[in-house]
């Protein structure tokens, strides 16, 4: 990871291959002169900042042009990375974009590090290290509430926070280490109550930073959902049915589906992971019996279950075996009374003895019941802590170990106070959360740690 920004870097800011545009980025203290080696205003056309430019994109080795482009300047500080930042609006494809980056790197650009835009950005002090993290977070967001939650964190819900939170202790710790230096000098100390009410105020604003971590990580993974049930209860074409497409094998015959299988899509802006299982029952095939093993492994990993039953004739052991397995592992789960356009005949003391409380009739061979199922997993998923009403500041798991690791040196300053100890063990747990909060925002980062994160963007961000 390079941290000297003196240099020129240059980069493809949009992804390879076909498309209607592709943008070449270059920042630096040449980027407007190695630019304009490639890019030649239209007559009448000038580069000026935070303007845009027509006009064409010549090889300097043989005059020809070989595109038509745009080229947008901001000059340094006004820009994203706080220098000079030329982007360049080519067609898409791969032959007029690499060979408008080959010619910036010979005009004596360096080709740009993963993130080294941003890096820079950070380095400069336009936005600090959380921030510069989000911009990773939007760009790999799975879903529309992974995406506002790394928007509000690129707007610094997080980092004005914590930063907040730091300079609290900051100050804390400059006063008590005065205390200890300064003994001699009749230093009146700080009165306990005040240290204890700095230390509550602390912690629970870390608390409140952590709020939602839990669901902050499904937004980032997404919920899984296991389809459970007996052999041909229809967990395959339920699956097909919610995907609105046919993953799943579907026939008559038992014990068609022996593995899991994985499958993505969206509720409510939050990704649900489903996994179609192997029916559960005794006497199975060795096979099988494998399948019916993956499947209680798939029911352990989950977030909740929807359990299928074929409503249209009595449940049957391997019904009530299934919903025993449901209940042993803890899962919130949904009933799904399937083939209803049979007629449903199960009655209310089989259901009963099921024990899950939330039921909807339901037809996956006509669709029936299927926004029944989503009201049903919105409810369960937000009345069982899944879903938060408001969003995570963060669901960065570095972040939020930083969080968690300030909030258990706080603890320890706390202890040290109620312990009547000195000021000096009151400031070992003040320097670990002063640490630990520094490492979120980048005051205290390493170029180690530096690397680790840049090193996972994409090329030209």
């Amino acid at each position: 990871m390079l941290l000297d920004t003196g240099d020129t870097i240059a980069a493809l800011a949009t992804a390879p291959g076909p498309g209607a545009i592709a943008v070449v980025r270059a920042s630096g203290p040449d980027a407007v002169a190695a630019a304009l080696k490639v890019f030649s205003p239209r007559p009448g056309e000038r580069v000026a900042h935070r303007h845009v430019t027509l006009g064409s994109l010549t090889d300097p080795r043989d005059g020809i042009a070989f595109d038509e482009a745009l080229l947008t300047f901001f000059r340094g500080p006004s820009s994203y990375t706080r220098q000079d930042l030329v982007e360049i609006s080519c067609h898409g494809g791969s032959v007029a974009a690499a060979t408008c980056l080959a010619a910036l790197l010979r005009e004596g650009c360096r080709l740009a590090e993963p993130g080294e835009f941003t890096l820079r950005a950070f380095l400069s002090g336009r936005i600090d290290l959380a921030r510069a993290e989000a911009v990773a977070d939007m760009v790999a967001a799975p879903n529309d509430l992974s995406l506002k939650s790394a928007r509000a964190q690129l707007g610094g819900s997080l980092s004005e926070s914590v930063r907040a939170i730091r300079e609290r202790l900051i100050g804390l710790r400059a006063q008590l280490e005065a205390e200890i230096d300064f003994a001699e000098d009749d230093v009146p100390p700080m009165p306990r109550d005040q240290i204890g009410a700095v230390l509550e105020s602390a912690q629970i604003r870390v608390a409140a930073a952590l709020k939602g971590s839990e669901t902050g990580q499904l937004l980032r993974t997404g919920v899984r959902i296991t389809l459970v049930g007996a052999p041909n209860a229809g967990k395959s074409s339920t699956m097909n049915l919610l995907l609105g497409r046919d993953r799943a094998i579907v026939t008559e015959e038992a014990g068609t589906t022996r593995d899991v299988l994985e499958e993505s899509l969206s509720v409510d802006g939050l990704t649900v992971v489903l996994s179609d299982t192997a029916g559960i029952r005794s006497g199975a095939g060795r096979i099988e019996s494998e399948g019916i093993v993956r499947t209680e492994r798939a029911l352990g990993e989950a977030d909740l279950a929807l359990h299928l039953v074929d409503g249209s004739r009595p449940l049957a052991e391997a019904d009530y075996q299934t919903a025993a397995l449901i209940a042993r592992v803890g899962l919130p789960a949904i009933v799904l009374l399937n083939k209803s356009d049979l007629g449903t005949v199960v009655g209310d003391a089989e259901l009963e003895r099921i024990g899950i409380a939330r039921q909807v009739p339901f037809s996956a061979l006509r669709g029936d019941g299927v926004d029944r199922l989503q009201e049903e997993l919105s409810d369960l998923l937000e009345t069982g802590g899944l879903r938060a009403t408001d969003l995570p500041q963060t669901t960065n798991r570095r972040h939020i170990r930083g969080l968690r690791q300030a909030e258990t040196e706080l603890a320890g300053s706390e202890r040290a106070l109620r312990d009547g100890l000195p000021a000096d063990f009151i400031c070992i747990g003040l320097a670990g959360a002063i640490s630990e909060l520094g490492l979120i925002t980048g005051e205290d980062a390493t170029e180690d740690l530096l690397s680790a994160i840049f090193t996972k963007f994409c090329i030209g961000k």
